[in-house]
């Protein structure tokens, strides 16, 4: 399925574009404090948010990715990104999110997190979802539970480039049609 474009009361969930790379940059890639609990690295050029970009471009087609920018419905402000990929070894799909700093705390992950779990949920039909944040990022945590996640246990993660490990929370999302 085509990732498609969603509306919530306060923000648009469209496909993030190859031409959003300057303001995907700006934003939050580069930031080192919003992608502090992230398993990519902080982006130092511009070229590593153009080939995330086009990585992501390429996969508007697939039935395992789906990621969105979020955008404020009032300004038009591209101000973070967010989805759910399927992990084949968990058999399910597994959200992820980032903001920009200036939009933290205003409730806009909770509000696009719920909207991508409605997607996943309803559109793809999936029972379960997993995710996880790590335990330095607590207010991650209060998204995932206000949006209906149960915790599971502990675990850790690594960094993509296999650098960094943080120890996170894993939370299952289950639901009975």
């Amino acid at each position: 399925m085509r990732t498609p474009n969603i509306e919530t009361e306060r923000l648009i969930l469209r496909p993030l574009k190859i031409s959003d790379a300057q303001t995907v940059f700006d934003n939050w890639a580069s930031d080192p404090e919003a992608t502090k609990h992230m398993r990519f690295d902080t982006h130092k050029s511009i070229d590593a948010t153009i080939e995330w970009l086009t990585l992501e471009e390429g996969n508007l087609e697939s039935d395992t990715a789906y990621n969105w920018g979020f955008t404020l419905k009032e300004t038009g402000e591209l101000f973070g990104s967010g989805g759910c990929y399927f992990r084949d070894d968990k058999g399910m799909f597994e959200l992820g999110y980032i903001l920009m700093k200036k939009q933290w705390g205003k409730g806009f992950a909770t509000e696009a997190a719920r909207a991508i779990v409605d997607f996943a949920v309803r559109k793809l039909k999936r029972k379960n979802l997993y995710v996880i944040h790590a335990k330095d990022n607590p207010e991650s945590g209060r998204v995932i539970q206000k949006l209906g996640f149960t915790y599971h246990g502990d675990g850790e993660y690594s960094s993509l480039d296999g650098k960094r490990v943080f120890p996170v929370k894993e939370y299952y999302y289950r639901r009975s049609f």
